[in-house]
């Protein structure tokens, strides 16, 4: 799961940074962090 979110973590610089390249899926980062949520104990 935290490989998962490091490959979000990286997405979503993508879509800061470098918009013109897309991303595969919807990222933001709420959802990173409601995806880090789900593993913290």
């Amino acid at each position: 799961m935290s490989g998962e979110i490091r490959w979000m973590i990286e997405e979503l610089r993508v879509s800061f940074f470098a918009q013109q390249l897309g991303t595969p899926y919807p990222i933001s980062d709420k959802r990173v962090l409601q995806a880090m949520e789900q593993i913290t104990p």
